[in-house]
């Protein structure tokens, strides 16, 4: 790897610390460095708070005159909650701007560099392209499909299975295990799970270091007022349901904060989650919710645990219901596959590939 591709990979592990944090923003890692040296380092945050660049700028230990920006997605152009990074990166007297991709928001999309390049700035743009686009999948999936980017998690057995047939499920995989999977809702902006999961767990969904928002589908709203997830976050609970409801309970869902949705199928629901401003969703149960979803190819991402135990059992509950396919030729492959041990756990995380 060529220097440039090392301080690239710098604004990779700078932007990564703030996963979870900058929605509906990206993830952004800046590096500046002269004579072959870094003297100024940054990371956007949070949302309405400085960019990397401006972070790095600040940052910057010496004279910026003749030093070269190195970041992980091209600067913004225009302005936001914050002014536009270009043209603050033009004035610090920055000679060389290395970009890893360009921003997919039609806002920027190669604006930035042309500015920068009109301004007398040499611009590289595309070395590691493919990483950077990676770290901000929640990005580009928003900016180009103008929905969330829907990841299904699951925790099972060997053979599939994540409760016995009598439905105890707790508990099939390790704390390890489950110590990650709340790791991972503090990534996304929200975790979604179907009614029975409610009535059955009474969960909270809680990440490890902040509290994420809660979808729940319940077409006939028999979500309980005493339920954790009213008595405690209902602020920021969504709630998805059909016709014939208790109208009565459903206004006392909304004066505590929760907000409430008809819904027809999914892909009701993903369009509805994106206009209230939910970048990404992270589905956690049950079986026939997560198999909607896959039944619609509206999953993006899976992080599948298994445990190396045997439930086995016809009427035992498997991972992915719904409908599923109809023939082996029709069968989902999943693509840029990783695996991982979690303890004793087995961790598989991919990207679905519909036909």
């Amino acid at each position: 790897m060529n220097k440039d591709g090392l301080f690239l990979n710098e604004t990779f592990d700078l932007a990564a610390k703030a996963k979870g944090y900058t929605s509906p923003n990206p993830l952004v890692g800046a590096v500046l460095v002269k004579h072959g040296k870094v003297i100024g380092r940054g990371y956007h945050k949070k949302a309405g708070q400085p960019h990397a660049e401006i972070e790095a700028i600040r940052n910057a230990r010496r004279s910026l005159r003749g030093a070269t920006l190195y970041v992980n997605l091209e600067p913004c152009c225009h302005w936001g909650k914050t002014p536009p990074c270009v043209e603050q990166v033009i004035a610090s007297g920055i000679k060389k701007v290395v970009i890893a991709t360009k921003d997919p928001n039609p806002k920027v999309s190669g604006r930035s560099v042309r500015r920068l390049r009109n301004a007398g700035i040499e611009v590289v743009v595309g070395i590691e392209r493919e990483k950077a686009e990676k770290l901000n999948e929640v990005f580009f999936m928003n900016m180009r499909k103008h929905r969330p980017f829907v990841v299904a998690k699951a925790a099972q057995s060997l053979d599939g299975k994540i409760a016995t047939a009598r439905g105890q499920s707790k508990w099939i995989t390790s704390d390890a295990s489950r110590t990650y999977a709340r790791t991972l809702r503090d990534t996304y902006d929200a975790v979604l799970v179907g009614i029975n999961t409610v009535l059955k767990d009474n969960p909270t969904l809680n990440g490890i270091r902040k509290i994420p928002y809660k979808v729940v589908i319940d077409p006939r709203l028999r979500i309980s007022l005493k339920a954790a997830l009213v008595t405690k976050s209902s602020k920021k609970l969504i709630v998805f349901y059909r016709s014939r409801i208790d109208k009565k309970k459903k206004a006392q869902l909304e004066k505590k904060g929760a907000r409430l949705f008809p819904f027809s199928d999914c892909k009701s629901i993903v369009k509805t989650l994106y206009r209230e401003g939910i970048t990404s969703v992270f589905i956690e149960g049950g079986s026939d919710t997560v198999g909607r979803f896959f039944d619609k190819k509206l999953v993006d991402k899976i992080y599948f645990f298994y445990a190396p135990k045997i439930l086995g059992g016809k009427d035992a509950l498997t991972s992915i219901g719904g409908k599923g396919v109809s023939k082996i030729g029709e069968t989902i492959a999943i693509k840029d596959m990783d695996i991982e041990r979690i303890g004793h756990d087995l961790l598989i995380n991919g990207y679905p590939k519909y036909c």
